[in-house]
């Protein structure tokens, strides 16, 4: 098994993005095979009241209802299913994606929206996004969404929309919490889509200033579509580490006219806490320092996360696993920071994996690879999620991501 085997897939990221959205039920039609592990790993990720379903779509997991085609409807079309799955639900929208078979069979789905009689808001995804990076699939839904959804209005000064924070990130809840603090402290109002948003929030996203985002992957299409309603987007950096967070603040309060004074306050507090932590552990700070790291991750946050851990920690990698989907002019800004620290070897195009103190990947890649020895640390980044019942989120971004990894780090770190 390699490791692209366990990473998510377009088709995941948009039923995933729909789920994000209150008021939003996906709905998958196509088998039951489908939908099994999916609707496991919303309920987890995107925690809502619990309801027990039991009618044929459900059985009795409440999340992502499915028309469990059978062989004869593959022949004989299906969409009489979807009209009767419909006529049970009471979300204020049904977001329909098609397995990719069922895409194939050419389902008359508008008309069993139709005949259905649902009273809320149908949106049915035309592309099938499997095989894909999970990123487009997301992107691809919270765009059809806002497209569908929102409408433009006279603009709202105070208003911000903030982009590019997906649920597959463990601890996004704590993001969105962070961040949403920052904004608030600077007189702002900010509305999360794909993340912690509802069908309203949407609705009403019409009038906002200016959009900004934190996973650029993850917006790329939903920023157009806001840019088609009049709203601009600001592409700010990453907000991995301190000092990017800083300056995406910084960022944000110049296009607003804010006052960032409060929110860098709030930043402060974070980072002096782990330098003063650092600085008196004497010896035991530097337990990190010079050593090496592995990185898998499906996202452009590759390189200034590696900065970090650079700046931070002077720490180096080992091994980067290069997504295909990066584009030139981000490998040759990667492929230069890594020749100024004389790294430049460590870009691969999968892990090997070669034996290092940490890796960073997503969840089920980073526990594998401790299991099997080849890092004393793993920190899970995006998803898969490593266990079921998280109580506790495990945040990357932001001064709580930045404080969660070097929590992890020194934890297992001085456990070896």
């Amino acid at each position: 098994m390699t490791l692209d085997m366990i990473r998510m897939d377009g088709f995941w990221g948009s039923i995933l993005a729909a789920e994000s959205v209150k008021g939003c039920g996906a709905v998958m039609h196509g088998p039951g095979g489908c939908r099994i592990m999916l609707s496991g790993i919303s309920a987890q990720s995107i925690v809502r009241e619990f309801r027990v379903r039991e009618d044929p779509f459900y059985f009795n997991e409440p999340r992502i209802p499915c028309t469990y085609l059978d062989e004869e409807d593959y022949i004989n079309g299906a969409d009489y299913k979807l009209s009767d799955l419909l006529s049970g639900m009471d979300e204020k929208v049904a977001f329909i994606v098609q397995s990719p078979g069922t895409s194939l069979i050419g389902d008359d789905l508008n008309g069993a929206a139709y005949r259905s009689g649902f009273r809320g808001k149908v949106v049915i995804q035309e592309e099938n996004h499997m095989s894909e990076p999970f990123h487009v699939g997301y992107d691809a839904t919270v765009s059809e969404l806002v497209g569908e959804l929102c409408v433009p209005s006279k603009r709202n000064g105070s208003k911000v929309v903030v982009l590019g924070i997906p649920v597959s990130m463990d601890g996004w809840e704590d993001t969105v919490d962070e961040f949403r603090t920052y904004i608030s402290s600077m007189n702002l109002e900010a509305v999360f889509p794909g993340s912690d948003c509802s069908v309203d929030d949407i609705i009403c996203s019409g009038d906002a200033a200016t959009c900004i985002t934190v996973l650029p992957e993850f917006c790329r299409r939903t920023s157009e579509a806001y840019l088609k309603l009049g709203i601009p987007t600001i592409e700010a950096v990453i907000p991995v580490g301190f000092e990017n967070t800083r300056l995406w603040i910084r960022a944000l309060a110049t296009a607003m006219g804010a006052d960032p004074c409060k929110a860098l306050e709030i930043l402060n507090k974070s980072s002096m806490r782990a330098s003063s932590i650092l600085k008196g552990a004497l010896s035991g700070g530097l337990a990190l320092r010079c050593a090496t790291y592995s990185m898998d991750v499906d996202s452009t946050v590759a390189l200034p996360l590696a900065r970090w851990l650079y700046d931070y920690l002077a720490m180096f990698p080992e091994e980067i696993a290069v997504m295909p989907w990066w584009e030139d002019r981000f490998l040759d800004e990667l492929r230069s920071f890594l020749s100024d620290i004389h790294s430049e070897e460590s870009l691969v195009g999968s892990l090997t994996p070669r034996r290092c103190d940490v890796v960073l990947a997503g969840g089920q890649i980073a526990a594998l690879l401790r299991k099997n020895g080849l890092c004393s640390v793993d920190v899970p980044l995006l998803g898969p999620p490593t266990h079921r019942l998280r109580f506790v989120g495990r945040p990357f971004l932001g001064a709580k991501g930045a404080m969660h990894m070097l929590d992890r780090m020194f934890e297992l770190c001085e456990r070896d």
